[in-house]
């Protein structure tokens, strides 16, 4: 049997495999990663905590006491229940440029998911053991956050 011949007959015999297996779609994809439940604290302790600390209370590995901005206390809970949710999720993704903070702190958005962002503001909501309470006065923010304006 010549060589183009036992080819046709591989090609012949696999086609079926071939045609059966289809490509993972996007939507499929998304699906199954929402299927499974993110570890928001395995995903803080990757991405967060070279500044944030492993507690979350700003003592990262990167954080020194000659940063202009040092890095959030996310334990703080009299300043982490002024902030909403949405606005926890817009410093991950577009990073701290965005809300006119340290531009140290890197955008995110191109790196984890929106579950992921979400599933990690849950978990900021963990660490400070707070709930946002809504609009607060100026005087409380400067209380709050002496820098605020």
């Amino acid at each position: 049997m010549s060589r183009f011949l036992r080819y046709l007959s591989a090609v012949l015999v696999l086609l079926p495999v071939f045609l059966s297996i289809t490509p993972l779609s996007a939507a499929t994809a998304e699906s199954a990663a929402s299927e499974k439940e993110i570890d928001a604290k395995a995903l803080y302790r990757h991405w967060c905590s070279q500044c944030h600390g492993l507690e979350g209370r700003g003592d990262g590995v990167n954080s020194t006491p000659d940063m202009s901005i040092n890095p959030r206390d996310h334990t703080d809970a009299s300043f982490m229940s002024t902030r909403s949710d949405e606005q926890f999720e817009d410093v991950i993704r577009g990073g701290g440029t965005r809300v006119a903070k340290s531009p140290l702190m890197p955008p995110w958005g191109a790196t984890l998911t929106d579950e992921e962002i979400k599933a990690l503001v849950g978990y900021l909501r963990e660490l400070c053991n707070c709930e946002y309470e809504g609009i607060v006065s100026h005087k409380r923010l400067r209380r709050v956050d002496p820098g605020f304006k």
